[in-house]
C-alpha cells in the first residue's frame, strides 16, 4: 500500500499579506517548515522559485490526531430524561441505497451503551458490543422504513415498519434479557455511536464518532415508553406524534438556517449539533414530487443524508500559526513541510488587499474547481482504455488516498450508498492540488498544476501579475477587479457561483479585458456552504457530463436555496460570458487550431502579429496539442455575441472526443464523436462589448500546456502575449 510520510494542509487557500496562516501536519517525526514563492511549474526544476524570509520557518514537533470523518448528529435529552428507566424506545425513519454499506451502522445510540443499529442490513438492538435482539430480515434498499428498538423490563424487541408496504420490509423480533435499566440523562448520537460532546466538537461542526450510518434519517427519537406495534404503524402513516419524548429532532431545513443545527422536539431539549457536514435539503418519506424546492415544502424534505465518508474539516492540530510577511507581494507561494522521510509543498495564494496598489493584470485561480476534483479517484475501477488512447500513469499520491477516508472525497466520487458527493472542503490534504502533479488521464498538469504552466510563462515573459482566487470574486465582487486592465482565467474554471459570474460579467461590461484561457468554464452551479472553513456545494441534477446524478427532487442548493445543475439550464450558458462554451470532452490526442479567414482581417493584425504558424499549437504538454482535454465552441443560440470573431478552430478530433451529453437528445449509431460530429471542436474567439470591454477566449484546457513549448517561442505564446499587452495598452497602462 502506498503511503505519504508527510501530509499537510493550511487553514485557507488564499490570504492577504500579514494574515495568520495555520499549518496542519501529520507525520511520524518532526518537520521543517519554510516558505517559497512558486514560479516554476515543475516540482523538479525549481530554478525560478524564490525563498521567502518567514518568521515561522523552523523545526516543529508533530502530534497525531484522528481525522474528523463521517457525519452524525449529537444532542442531549430534554426534561423527561431520567437515570434509570425500564421502558424505552429508540427509533428513526431511514433510507439507504445500500443498507449493508458497512457491516455495523448505528441509527440511534445512547451514551450508556444502548444503540439501535443495522448489522449487515438487519435491524438490531445492542448493548455495547452485545447484541440483545436482531431481526432476521434484511431491509430493502432505496425504501423508507421506520425502525424501532424497544426495552420493556426483561424483554427487548425490534420493529420494522415499511412506509411503502408493497416494496418495503416488515418485521419484528423479541428476546428476553433478564432486565436492563436505561440511563436517559446522557448524550444521544444519531447516525453514529460514541459521538463527542459539544464541548469537544470545535465550532460545533466537526467531531469524532464510530459505526457510522450511510443513508437518510428522518425524525430520530428516544421515548420513555414502550411504543406498541399499532402506534408505530400509525407513526409510519404520519398520523401520530411520539409520546413521552425524551429526545427527538426535526431535520427539515430552510435556506438561511444554520446547517449544523437540528431543531429539538422534546420539552426542555437543546438544539442538536450536526457534525462533519451531512447533506440537508434532501427528500424524506413524504416526498410527492409536486415541488422540487425544499424551501417550499419542508415536510417533504424532513430528512438529513449522513455519510461515513463526509469530511468538513480534518481537524489536525496546527504545528504553527504565524503571520505572513507584511511586504509579501501577491502571488502563489508554497509552504514547504519536510523531514527525512518526505515532503509536502502546500500551495497558498496571497491576494492583494482592497487598498493595495495593483498590477495591471490579474490571474484568477479556479479554486472551486480544485475542490471539486480534490483527491478524485476515477482511475479506480474505470477501464481507462475506453477513455483514452494515451498511456495512463497513476501517480503514487493518487494511489495513497484510495480507500483512506482521512483524505476526503471529490465531487466525482460516490458515498458508500451510491449517492454523489455534494460537498467538498478545503481543510484537508489535497494531493492533486500540488505543483508538478500529473493527472493520470493526460499524464500532464491539470487544474492547479496546469495553471502553474501559465504562471511560469508569465514570469518568463516578464509580465507581472497579481494572483487572486475565485473565492475573492465570490466574496468581493466586481469592485475587486476594477483596477485591472486584463483579467486572465485559469485553465478550467468549471465550478462557479452566481456571485462569480456576476462579478466577471460586470467587469467585462464595465470596460475590462477578459482572457478565458481554458475549457469547460463556468459550467456547474456552485454554492458556498461555508467561508471558514471553505466548503463548496453542488447538485448535479439529471443533466450534463456527470459521474453521478442527484436523487429525484434534490436539485436545490442548501447554500443558496436556488437550483443547482448546469448554468446553461439556468439561462446563463458560458457563451454569454466568454463567447464559447463546453462542446466536447476527450482524452485522445490534442489537436491544433486552424486559422479562419477572419484571422487575416487587418483589424485582427494586432492579435495575429508574429503568429506565423499554421496550424497553431500542434505541440504542448497536454497530449501534444493546444486544443484538447475539454474544449469549447462558439454558439450564437447559446449566447455568443453575433459580432464575435472566430479566429481559429480545431478539427480532426478522434472519437475519444465526444459531444457533451446535454446536446444529445437521442443516441444514434455513429453519432457524437469527433470523427462524425463537426461540432466537436474548439474555437478561438474575440469580441468587444458596448461598454468598451473585450473578451479573448481559447476554449481549451490544453492551451496553457502549450505556452512554454520551445521556451515560449511559439504561436500560442505569441498570440496570448499580444492580447495581454493590447488589453493593458488600450486601458492606459503598460507592462
Amino acid at each position: 500500500m502506498t503511503t505519504m510520510p508527510v501530509r499537510a494542509y493550511t487553514d485557507q487557500l488564499s490570504y492577504e499579506r500579514g494574515d495568520q496562516v495555520s499549518v496542519h501536519v501529520q507525520a511520524a517525526r518532526s518537520v521543517d517548515l519554510r516558505l517559497v514563492r512558486l514560479l516554476s511549474s515543475s516540482a523538479e526544476d525549481t530554478s525560478l522559485d524564490l525563498d521567502i524570509d518567514w518568521s515561522a520557518a523552523g523545526t516543529y514537533d508533530v502530534g497525531t490526531r484522528a481525522t474528523c470523518v463521517g457525519s452524525f448528529l449529537w444532542g442531549e435529552p430534554g426534561l423527561l430524561g431520567v437515570p434509570g428507566s425500564q421502558q424505552v424506545t429508540l427509533g428513526a425513519f431511514l433510507w439507504s441505497g445500500n443498507v449493508a454499506a458497512s457491516r455495523v451502522q448505528t441509527l440511534v445510540a445512547l451514551e450508556d451503551g444502548l444503540a439501535l443499529q443495522l448489522i449487515d442490513g438487519r435491524p438490531a438492538l445492542v448493548d455495547g458490543d452485545q447484541i440483545l435482539v436482531e431481526s432476521e430480515l434484511r431491509l430493502e434498499g432505496h425504501q423508507w422504513h421506520l425502525v424501532a428498538g424497544i426495552v420493556d423490563g426483561s424483554a427487548v424487541r425490534v420493529e420494522v415498519v415499511p412506509v411503502d408496504p408493497i416494496r418495503g420490509t416488515a418485521g419484528s423480533a423479541t428476546q428476553d434479557t433478564g432486565g436492563r435499566e436505561v440511563d436517559l440523562t446522557g448524550a444521544v448520537t444519531v447516525a453514529a455511536r460514541h459521538g463527542r460532546s459539544v464541548e469537544t466538537i470545535d465550532e460545533g461542526t466537526c467531531g469524532l464518532a464510530d459505526a457510522h450510518f450511510t443513508g437518510k434519517v428522518e425524525m430520530p427519537f428516544v421515548a420513555r415508553v414502550c411504543l406498541s406495534r399499532a402506534e408505530l404503524d400509525e407513526l409510519a402513516l404520519g398520523g401520530a406524534d411520539v409520546r413521552d419524548l425524551v429526545a427527538g429532532w426535526d431535520l427539515a431545513f430552510q435556506h438561511g438556517d444554520d446547517p449544523t443545527a437540528a431543531r429539538p422536539l422534546a420539552q426542555g431539549q437543546p438544539a442538536g449539533v450536526l457534525a462533519n457536514g451531512p447533506a440537508r435539503g434532501v427528500t424524506g418519506r413524504l416526498f410527492t414530487g409536486r415541488s422540487l424546492d425544499f424551501t417550499q415544502v419542508p415536510d417533504e424534505y424532513a430528512a438529513t443524508h449522513f455519510h461515513a465518508t463526509d469530511l468538513l474539516d480534518a481537524r489536525w492540530d496546527a504545528v504553527v500559526t504565524a503571520p505572513l510577511p507584511e511586504d509579501l507581494p501577491s502571488g502563489v507561494y508554497g509552504v514547504v513541510v519536510s523531514n527525512a522521510e518526505g515532503e509536502d509543498v502546500v500551495p497558498i495564494t496571497v491576494v492583494p488587499r482592497d487598498t493595495d496598489p495593483r498590477r495591471r493584470v490579474a490571474v484568477v485561480l479556479p479554486t472551486f474547481t480544485y475542490l471539486a476534483y480534490a483527491n478524485e479517484a476515477l482511475f479506480n475501477g474505470l477501464d481507462a482504455s475506453a477513455m483514452t488512447d494515451q498511456e495512463v500513469v497513476v501517480a503514487e499520491e493518487d494511489l495513497a488516498h484510495v480507500g483512506d477516508g482521512s483524505y476526503g472525497l471529490s465531487m466525482y466520487d460516490h458515498h458508500l450508498d451510491g449517492s454523489g458527493v455534494m460537498l467538498s472542503a478545503a481543510r484537508r490534504q489535497i494531493v492533486n492540488m500540488r505543483r508538478g502533479y500529473r493527472m493520470w488521464i493526460v499524464d500532464a498538469g491539470r487544474a492547479f498544476s496546469s495553471d502553474m504552466y501559465l504562471l511560469e510563462w508569465l514570469a518568463r515573459r516578464g509580465i507581472d501579475v497579481d494572483v487572486i482566487t475565485d473565492h475573492e470574486l465570490h466574496l468581493r465582487g466586481a469592485d475587486y477587479l476594477q483596477p485591472y486592465a486584463a483579467v486572465i482565467s485559469g485553465s478550467h474554471p468549471e465550478y462557479t457561483s452566481e456571485e462569480m459570474l456576476d462579478a466577471l460579467t460586470a467587469y467585462r461590461d464595465g470596460g475590462g479585458g477578459l482572457l478565458y484561457l481554458g475549457g469547460n468554464g463556468w459550467y456547474w452551479v456552485t454554492g458556498v456552504l461555508s467561508d471558514q472553513p471553505l466548503v463548496v456545494e453542488i447538485r448535479r441534477g439529471q443533466a450534463g457530463v456527470r459521474c453521478w446524478e442527484s436523487l429525484p427532487g434534490e436539485v436545490t442548493l442548501m447554500s443558496t436555496g436556488l437550483p443547482g445543475g448546469l448554468w446553461r439550464h439556468r439561462g446563463r450558458a458560458p457563451q454569454q460570458l466568454a463567447g464559447v462554451g463546453f462542446a466536447a470532452q476527450g482524452w485522445g490526442r490534442s489537436e491544433p487550431y486552424h486559422p479562419t479567414e477572419a484571422a487575416k482581417d487587418p483589424e485582427m493584425a494586432w492579435l495575429m502579429d508574429g503568429v506565423d504558424e499554421d496550424p497553431i499549437g500542434a505541440y504542448g504538454a497536454v497530449m501534444g496539442g493546444a486544443a484538447g482535454d475539454e474544449i469549447d465552441r462558439a454558439d450564437v443560440s447559446l449566447g455568443t455575441p453575433p459580432g464575435a470573431v472566430v479566429l481559429a478552430s480545431s478539427r480532426g478530433h478522434s472519437n475519444f472526443y465526444q459531444r457533451v451529453v446535454e446536446e444529445i437528445a437521442m443516441n444514434l449509431p455513429n453519432h457524437g464523436g469527433g470523427e462524425q460530429d463537426p461540432e466537436v471542436h474548439a474555437d478561438i474567439v474575440y469580441f468587444r462589448t458596448p461598454g468598451g470591454g473585450e473578451v479573448f477566449s481559447t476554449g481549451s484546457i490544453a492551451w496553457s500546456g502549450s505556452l512554454l513549448h520551445a521556451d515560449g517561442d511559439n504561436g500560442v505564446s505569441r498570440m496570448t502575449e499580444n492580447v495581454i499587452r493590447a488589453f493593458v495598452g488600450r486601458r492606459g497602462g503598460s507592462l
